[in-house]
């Protein structure tokens, strides 16, 4: 089965309410009056007359590729295919609306449809209105809560990208499936096992998760202060500065989620102490001699994070995934 993130936007606009009232995935490439808005009015009106007697996807992708309805090319758009083609029953679908995001699950009897038909015109137009016709049915859809209660990797994944595409993440994929089964009360995905481990960890992290658990760890472990201030986009050396309380000298982090690469070469110049973290990548160029510079091991921050020192200093969003991590270790 597959993870899938869908965004909601189309060129009518957000057509959350559409899948929701429908139990639906939507999207665009309507064959909407706009989209053929330069063409002649002869060909405006022979499209027209087949939009509302496609029936199939083959009859779609038959008018597509006649009249060349998107950017004058003869073939369906890549998400149209996608949707038709990938996307199968018992796969899940994450997408957001209003800042709350929202599982579905793909239902055993969805079919790809083109939802304008010539015998529901008046009903389906505002499938036309919205842009988003082109629909995938039996879909369950499950509210789940704010960004603080996804997988980071779910999160970044709606930054940017594609309209429809996947999510790959074993540790999104188990945890999609686990809440899934805790929602609807059985267990539908079978045989899930939720790994306690930094990789998977850190898979359900945000990235400023992982910059929020850097400073918990050395508040913990050093007693420094964060200066909440000092955490801006012009300083992109540095996430933040805390101070030590001994001397109120600087401490100064880099955070990175992921496989990042850090060059200890760029911090050398930094008056204070330096602290270097990445979940995936290397730190280069680290000198064993240099005491100012010192590297945070994924390791080491995640066996703070599951400790029970973390348990009542960290934000409500990394408790969430240890305390779901710690189900792993019961």
């Amino acid at each position: 089965m597959t993870i899938w993130r869908l965004h909601l936007n189309t060129s009518g606009g957000n057509c959350a309410d559409v899948c929701f009232k429908n139990k639906v995935m939507a999207m665009g490439w309507s064959i909407t009056d706009r989209h053929i808005k330069n063409f002649t009015e002869a060909r405006k009106k022979k499209i027209c007359e087949q939009r509302v007697n496609i029936n199939s996807y083959e009859d779609y992708e038959k008018l597509i590729k006649k009249w060349k309805v998107y950017d004058g090319k003869s073939y369906v758009p890549a998400t149209v295919r996608k949707l038709y083609w990938e996307v199968k029953p018992d796969d899940l679908v994450w997408i957001r609306y209003e800042g709350i995001y929202y599982l579905g699950r793909v239902g055993d009897t969805s079919q790809w449809v083109y939802k304008i038909n010539q015998d529901n015109l008046q009903k389906d137009q505002y499938n036309l209105q919205k842009d988003a016709a082109i629909q995938r049915t039996d879909i369950e859809w499950l509210e789940v809560g704010d960004e603080s209660t996804v997988p980071g990797f779910v999160a970044t994944a709606f930054i940017k990208g594609r309209t429809l595409q996947r999510i790959n993440s074993e540790a999104v994929q188990i945890f999609s499936q686990h809440y899934y089964n805790t929602k609807i009360g059985k267990e539908h995905y079978q045989g899930l096992t939720i790994e306690a481990n930094p990789e998977k960890f850190y898979d359900l992290l945000s990235p400023t998760d992982c910059e929020d658990l850097v400073c918990a760890y050395l508040s913990h472990e050093f007693k420094y202060i964060v200066i909440p201030s000092t955490n801006k986009k012009s300083t992109e050396l540095y996430e933040c500065i805390l101070l030590d309380p001994e001397d109120r000298s600087h401490v100064y982090i880099q955070v990175k989620k992921g496989n990042v690469d850090i060059d200890a070469n760029d911090f050398r110049h930094l008056q204070g102490k330096v602290f270097l973290f990445t979940s995936e990548g290397t730190v280069k160029n680290l000198d064993s001699n240099n005491e100012n510079i010192e590297c945070i091991s994924p390791e080491d921050l995640f066996k703070f994070a599951m400790s029970d020192a973390a348990t009542n200093i960290v934000s409500d969003s990394i408790r969430y995934w240890t305390e779901y991590m710690r189900k792993a270790l019961k």
